[in-house]
């Protein structure tokens, strides 16, 4: 393939006024091309896939080999793309249990995936965050009635190649619905709302430059704005989604155990406010299992922890106040990883 570099400065910025951001993923979804698609190399806008085409499998897999989480389209292409995934994702949300459920559980999770990376842009958008509320609704039953898939979609997911802002929501609720199936103490609407609100517990991200997500070394401020995302998040959906107060509640400190984990992981650290905050099962888990994904998935700036490693960590920062839940905890992640 012969790749066409804008090489005219004049032009070239006046070409980046256009051209708006998607996901590689995204472009699945894509029918023939109004513009070229690009990417962005060495600060030089490059055209990849030509206009009048449809994007193959092979050249999306090439642009996944090469690292380009990113790619640029004009916003006419980008529009008919927005449209495809919203009908895509309406489509498989309504048929879910009709078929094959490994293949229908795999691609919804791809679609709402990719849905929420277009949430995280756009907020505000009504239509959009009730799509992938209903969505996510479906899929909690979905996934409560493939048990014996759990797993399976799991891997699948953290195979793809998405950011983990928005890989990681969705692992760490797939393993909080698991794990409370298992344990038998919370009803099938219990287990739903924690769900949903495990899920949806991030879109204060949105509010925060995609970059900073990337760099270990923050400025205080960059630090207090990542500290306010919970904040962010509560603000958005407050009011927007139906979930109650109590659940807004878990969305607003679910980083209550950070703080602690931090004083864990730094012996010379001191803790910070709210490090010693108690708070209920509930809440703990949904944080549970967000450090748990977190610590052991690579970052751009370090690499993830073991299982074993990550348990050693959490063990310290539960096992006193839920003893029982810890030991069960175990139990269920030997047996939800013995594959």
């Amino acid at each position: 393939m012969s790749l066409n570099t804008i090489s005219s400065y004049s032009n070239h910025h006046r070409l980046a006024l256009k051209l708006k951001p998607i996901l590689v993923g995204e472009l699945y979804l894509a029918r023939k091309l109004l513009n070229p698609v690009y990417i962005h190399k060495d600060g030089i806008f490059i055209s990849y896939i030509p206009e009048g085409s449809v994007p193959t499998k092979d050249q999306i897999n090439s642009l996944i080999k090469n690292f380009y989480k990113e790619v640029y389209v004009y916003q006419s292409d980008l529009d008919q793309i927005k449209s495809n995934l919203e009908s895509a994702l309406i489509k498989i949300t309504r048929s879910l249990s009709v078929g094959d459920p490994l293949e229908n559980g795999t691609k919804d999770l791809k679609l709402l995936s990719l849905n929420m990376a277009g949430l995280y842009q756009n907020p505000h958008n009504d239509s959009h965050l009730m799509l992938q509320f209903q969505s996510t609704q479906n899929l909690t039953k979905f996934l409560m009635e493939n048990k014996k898939h759990q797993p399976h979609f799991f891997q699948g997911l953290g195979r793809e190649n998405f950011h983990f802002t928005i890989s990681q929501p969705m692992l760490s609720s797939i393993l909080l619905l698991s794990f409370l199936q298992s344990i038998h103490l919370f009803h099938e609407k219990e287990i739903e709302n924690l769900f949903l609100t495990s899920y949806l517990k991030d879109l204060g991200i949105s509010m925060i430059p995609n970059l900073k997500y990337d760099i270990k070394n923050l400025t205080t401020q960059e630090k207090e704005l990542f500290a306010n995302h919970s904040d962010f998040s509560c603000d958005l959906l407050d009011g927007r989604i139906p979930l109650s107060k109590n659940y807004l509640n878990i969305i607003k400190h679910h980083h209550f155990l950070n703080e602690r984990m931090k004083n864990i992981v730094d012996k010379n650290r001191k803790g910070g406010p709210g490090s010693e905050m108690i708070m209920g099962i509930e809440s703990t888990l949904v944080a549970v299992f967000d450090i748990l994904v977190a610590m052991t998935n690579d970052r751009p700036y370090r690499k993830g922890l073991s299982l074993y490693q990550s348990l050693e960590v959490i063990k310290k920062m539960m096992a006193d106040e839920y003893p029982q839940e810890f030991k069960a905890l175990v139990v269920f992640l030997k047996q939800f990883f013995k594959n």
